[in-house]
C-alpha cells in the first residue's frame, strides 16, 4: 500500500493503449495467467477506459465500460492495491455510465473481488462460473434515477437504492417523517 496521491481520467484506446496495456499485461496475463488471446478483444476500441495515474504520471490502474454498460478489465498494479485506486476507477466508470443514461451497470467479478464490488452497491446474481479458468460471479448495480415516489414501499426502495451507492454519509431531508 502507498500513501501517494493518484488521479483517474478517461482514456481512449487509440491514444492511450500504450498506458493501458502494460497494466492489464501485468495483472491479468503475468499474475493471473489469463491467455493473451482472451485478454485482448475487439471491444477495447469501442469502450470508455478509465486510467489511474500516480502523481508522476505513471499508470497504476485501469478499467473499462462497454457501450452496453458492462464494467470490466479492472486492474490495479500490486503496489497500489488497498490504496483506494480500484474504488476510484469503479466510481469513475459508474458515474460515466450514469451520465450516459444507463439504468444499471453489470460486471463479472472474480470471486476474490465480490466483496469489493458489494461494498460499492453491486449485488451478486446467479451461480459461479469459470472465465479464463478463474472463478467469477455475475453482479449488477441499479443506477437510481429520477422517478415518482407514490407509496411507502417505493420510498423504501428509493432510499435503499440511494444508500447503496452513497460514498460516505447520507443525509435525507423530508417535510413529512
Amino acid at each position: 500500500m502507498t500513501d501517494q496521491a493518484f488521479t483517474v481520467r478517461a482514456a481512449d484506446w487509440k491514444a492511450d493503449a500504450p498506458l493501458l496495456r502494460p497494466i492489464r499485461q501485468a495483472v491479468f496475463i503475468d499474475e493471473q495467467r489469463v491467455p493473451e488471446e482472451l485478454e485482448w478483444d475487439e471491444l477495447d476500441i469501442h469502450c470508455l477506459h478509465a486510467l489511474a495515474l500516480d502523481t508522476s504520471g505513471t499508470p497504476i490502474g485501469c478499467g473499462r465500460l462497454t457501450t452496453d454498460g458492462k464494467i470490466g478489465r479492472m486492474a490495479v498494479l500490486a503496489p497500489w492495491r488497498k490504496a483506494g485506486v480500484g474504488g476510484a476507477i469503479l466510481r469513475f466508470l459508474i458515474d460515466e455510465a450514469r451520465r450516459r443514461g444507463a439504468t444499471e451497470c453489470r460486471l463479472d467479478a472474480q470471486i476474490e473481488a465480490v466483496d469489493f464490488y458489494h461494498r460499492h452497491g453491486f449485488i451478486a446474481e446467479g451461480d459461479e462460473f469459470l472465465d479464463a479458468n478463474i472463478r467469477h460471479r455475475r453482479m449488477r448495480l441499479t443506477l437510481p434515477g429520477r422517478r415518482e415516489i407514490d407509496s411507502l414501499a417505493a420510498c423504501r426502495d428509493a432510499v435503499t437504492a440511494v444508500a447503496a451507492v452513497a460514498r460516505f454519509d447520507l443525509t435525507i431531508f423530508t417535510h413529512d417523517l
